[in-house]
């Protein structure tokens, strides 16, 4: 493993940041095991972390050397205004055709923390087209320094073969899989050792980067003072370690001990509820060299009870106080199975799949029809909301599975948590924390508030790969008369469908009204 330490000037005065990605294929062992074809940048792996400061514009100038589209998402990013630049393929633009160029412009505007970058078509991410992105802020005096941990499952085999080969089961028993864990992109065992100075704060951040599997993050002897979490400080919160869903963040405070006598272990552990639990396998442990000093001794300090971060046990740093509610919105997770292959999952009815015509387009195209749900098609699980409401969602989870909840284009406030069957509650404190990215429990519920401010177009989704892909995603409109009205496409987004002859007007058929005749009909879940 390497790690990031960085230190910076504050008057640095970088404005516009340009990176050249060339995506394409290419044969690699990640895990020292498995060689497979794997998604890259520039023909490497893993791609370099982006950095860049508060304020400054990322344009990001894509060329597609795929067979297949492709499309980039910065993971958080609110993209305010400019929602054709958020790279979710078939909802707010269209995929970058194999061959193309195209430039992704992505403003930091006042965010700042802990990001992450990936594709969002056909779940190219899960094949290594995913890396952090930091916005850091003028140097802070918690800290001495700055390390960066992103984490990654990988598979013994590309994502779109391995659900190809679980959809050509004939039952609907999948077999397990066992991905290895990567540390900074690489086999999380063979780690080089991370340099501790007796005395020194060090900011740790650590991005969930997996398209499947949780992970938990120590640093053994050490404590971690919680300070951000998806992009938004936190008052500070003190625990053993971190538990990240896929594509979760937080920052953390570890301060070295006074003494370079020993050195110690950071662990990391993969895990999920979906796999039956294989010793060696799942969970798997990983651990890494905290070194104080060379060749001094490991110390391996007790740790029968571990405290671990948790949204609703943090409160906002900026104190916004609990908003109130104007309309509750339910999402209600299903499941069904086909009796064969991979199952289905839904907020709704429906499962989710993408229309004719991008999501965004429609809402800018459709004039007061855009207000209502249905002309985004019974595939969109499309809800409509107005601007200056806040929005309560229920998210009821009556699954046997965990899902990672992710919302784009906004973060929203964790305000409640419990039991489906009522056994327990908790609530957040005055301030609730805010995220982009929250895990649903089996067998639970989570209450979330935000409030709509501007319009905007935004697909919520289980960011576990496989659930995603089979269904589990909505969309949120919210206020399309100001979306009509302030947004004009770019002719280079129009440009990317007009070359795969993907229309840009019309409903979720491309046709006009209600008619919603070409539209593939929706998979019915529930009833």
């Amino acid at each position: 493993m390497y790690f990031l330490l960085l230190s910076f000037i504050a008057t640095c005065l970088a404005r516009n940041v340009t990176l050249d990605w060339d995506i394409g294929y290419l044969n690699i062992s990640r895990d020292g095991f498995s060689t497979w074809q794997a998604i890259g940048v520039n023909n490497a792996l893993p791609i370099p972390p982006v950095h860049v400061f508060q304020g400054d514009i990322l344009f990001l100038n894509v060329h597609n050397s795929l067979d297949v589209p492709t499309s980039i998402h910065a993971h958080g990013l609110y993209q305010v205004n400019s929602d054709y630049y958020d790279g979710a393929a078939m909802i707010t633009g269209c995929g970058v055709p194999p061959g193309h160029n195209f430039t992704y412009i992505i403003d930091t505007g006042s965010q700042k923390g802990t990001f992450w970058i990936h594709a969002h078509f056909q779940e190219q991410f899960a094949d290594g087209l995913r890396t952090p992105l930091i916005i850091h802020e003028p140097p802070d005096t918690l800290y001495d320094e700055d390390m960066l941990f992103y984490l990654e499952d990988w598979a013994q085999i590309d994502f779109m073969s391995r659900i190809n080969k679980f959809d050509q089961i004939k039952t609907s028993e999948l077999p397990p899989f066992y991905p290895t864990i990567l540390v900074n992109g690489m086999n999380g065992n063979n780690s080089p050792a991370v340099k501790f100075e007796p005395g020194k704060k060090y900011r740790i951040r650590v991005v969930s980067m997996s398209a499947s599997f949780w992970f938990k993050f120590s640093v053994a002897g050490h404590k971690m003072q919680i300070i951000e979490a998806d992009g938004v400080a936190s008052e500070a919160r003190e625990v053993d370690g971190l538990d990240l869903g896929p594509g979760q963040r937080f920052s953390a405070i570890v301060t070295a001990h006074d003494t370079d006598a020993f050195n110690y272990l950071y662990n990391v552990t993969m895990y999920a509820n979906f796999v039956h639990p294989n010793p060696g396998l799942i969970p798997r442990y990983n651990t890494g060299l905290i070194s104080y000093k060379e060749k001094a001794p490991i110390n391996y300090p007790a740790s029968d009870s571990m405290t671990w971060s948790d949204i609703i046990e943090l409160q906002a740093k900026d104190q916004m106080p609990l908003l109130p509610v104007d309309r509750q919105i339910v999402w209600s997770v299903n499941e069904r199975s086909l009796g064969h292959g991979f199952p289905y999952f839904t907020f709704g009815d429906y499962a989710f799949s993408h229309a004719n015509v991008p999501t965004l387009f429609t809402a800018l195209s459709t004039g007061q029809n855009a207000f209502n749900s249905s002309i985004y098609g019974h595939q969109a699980q499309a809800h409509v909301v107005r601007y200056n409401e806040s929005i309560e969602i229920l998210v009821r989870n009556d699954n046997s599975k965990d899902h990672s909840l992710h919302i784009h284009m906004l973060n929203f406030q964790v305000v409640e948590t419990g039991a489906l069957d009522s056994s327990w509650v908790r609530t957040s404190g005055p301030s609730p924390m805010r995220c982009d990215t929250v895990t649903v429990r089996a067998f639970t519920y989570v209450k979330i508030r935000f409030h709509v401010d501007r319009g905007f177009v935004a697909i919520a989704h289980c960011h576990m790969a496989g659930h995603r892909i089979h269904g589990l995603a909505a969309i949120i409109v919210a206020a399309p008369d100001l979306l009509q009205k302030h947004m004009r496409l770019p002719e280079a987004t129009k440009q990317m469908c007009h070359l795969q002859g993907i229309k840009i007007s019309g409903n979720a058929a491309g046709n006009q009204g209600f008619n919603m005749t070409g539209l593939p009909p929706a998979i019915k879940v529930t009833g």
